[in-house]
């Protein structure tokens, strides 16, 4: 347990250093890949192929509702880096340390540091809901593809309703 803190610990010291140099900002990313390097790769998850993309399939059909704006490719692909950097170094490496919910409260609290935002607070929930569906799963794939989706339709949702972004991204502060 003291060597999954440590490693988050440093996650979060990445994460305020590209907070405040910007430049920077793919650091994070890259250290969340850090799991890739000390780890099997079947430790981390990548097994049951076939239930990974069943279960990580479970919310494409929201896209009917909420179609996501595929316009920009590179935006889409980043959304797809952005999960699965997480989703292997929050469920495939933190998990195996800290168990779901205990997770789920170090992956709200990366994004607090990183954006203190209402929104940051209820990524929350969603996390513990990937983390059951990669517990039931036992494949890595299944809350990347979660986490990707959910991502994509949150982007949908907010385009579509912007005083919902606004309410979400209000700054966490005192005043």
């Amino acid at each position: 347990m003291r060597r999954g803190l440590l490693i988050y610990l440093g996650l979060l010291f990445t994460l305020l250093v590209s907070r405040y140099f910007p430049r920077l900002d793919v650091l994070p990313f890259i250290y969340m890949l850090l799991p890739l390097f000390l780890l099997k790769d079947e430790e981390l998850g990548f097994k049951n192929y076939g239930k990974g993309l069943l279960y990580g399939s479970l919310l494409f059909p929201l896209f009917l509702l909420f179609p996501p704006n595929l316009s920009c490719p590179s935006w889409v692909l980043n959304q797809l880096g952005v999960a699965a950097a997480e989703e292997i170094f929050f469920r495939g490496y933190l998990m195996g340390f800290f168990g779901n919910f205990k997770t789920s409260l170090l992956f709200a609290g990366a994004h607090l540091i990183h954006f203190p935002t209402l929104n940051s607070i209820l990524v929350f929930f969603p996390s513990l809901l990937f983390g059951e569906a990669y517990r039931r799963s036992g494949s890595i794939l299944t809350p990347i593809l979660l986490h990707f989706s959910s991502n994509l339709i949150y982007f949908s949702l907010v385009e579509e309703f912007p005083q919902l972004y606004h309410l979400l991204q209000r700054e966490l502060s005192g005043s």
